[in-house]
């Protein structure tokens, strides 16, 4: 088949993008994703794959807002807070890339928490995320961070209970409708929701990206998920 010749520019360009991620690659190893067995979540039809996004990025779904809804390019991050990838992505990449794409109004990002299922405690994490939802996407935020930091001490805890209560009184939360939702079921449906939605999508790796549709796997290096941003920014920059 012929290429056409007003094709010419954008497969240079697509061929210059991957000599730029090659090259960032070796500079900068992304570490493998932590997946579940082989065969423990069978992958989606891309037909079923879309339908669940759609549903995914629609208002009520399980997770977190970060960007202005009509943005050109949508992320959905899949992260796991017992995942030691997920936190390095959290704490040392997503900022960087949260100030130049999500505060600029270029790209939404929807963060979902859910429970891989092998993590120590991964399940009460990801309750006590919801239960700081329950009081605002602030407040999730501050318990986000938190968790995140503090993964090494609750992932060893026998009852890490008592140690997610003093997480959210440090982080300004009312501790009596903590402790409440910690204690019932609504937090629980929040994150078997999410763990519903992961399965409909076929996640089976820690974290997982979904841009624009395009489903990336693991905490890829900070210049080389700018550049898969930069990538898929390109068509509506293309279009001014």
């Amino acid at each position: 088949m012929a290429i056409r010749t007003n094709a010419v520019p954008r497969i240079a360009a697509a061929l210059i993008l991957a000599a730029a991620i090659l090259l960032s690659f070796r500079l900068e190893r992304a570490p493998r994703p932590i997946e579940l067995q082989p065969g423990a979540t069978p992958a989606p039809s891309a037909d079923s794959t879309r339908a669940v996004l759609e549903r995914a990025l629609a208002p009520g779904a399980p997770g977190y807002d970060r960007g202005v809804a009509r943005a050109n390019v949508t992320v959905l991050e899949f992260a796991d807070f017992g995942c030691p990838y997920c936190a390095r992505f959290a704490t040392r990449t997503y900022p960087p890339l949260a100030a130049e794409f999500v505060r600029t109004g270029v790209v939404r990002w929807r963060y979902v928490p859910f429970a891989l299922g092998i993590f120590t405690n991964g399940d009460e994490a990801a309750r006590a995320a919801e239960c700081a939802g329950a009081q605002g996407r602030v407040a999730f935020g501050r318990m986000d961070d938190r968790l995140f930091v503090g993964q090494d001490v609750w992932k060893r805890a026998a009852d890490p209970a008592g140690l997610f209560r003093s997480m959210a009184a440090g982080a300004g939360l009312d501790p009596a409708r903590f402790t409440s939702c910690y204690a019932g079921d609504s937090a629980a449906q929040r994150v078997a929701a999410a763990n519903a939605l992961a399965d409909q999508l076929g996640v089976r790796a820690t974290p997982t990206f979904f841009i624009n549709g395009r489903r990336v796997e693991g905490a890829l290096p900070l210049e080389q998920f700018r550049a898969v941003l930069a990538e898929a920014l390109r068509p509506a920059r293309d279009s001014r």
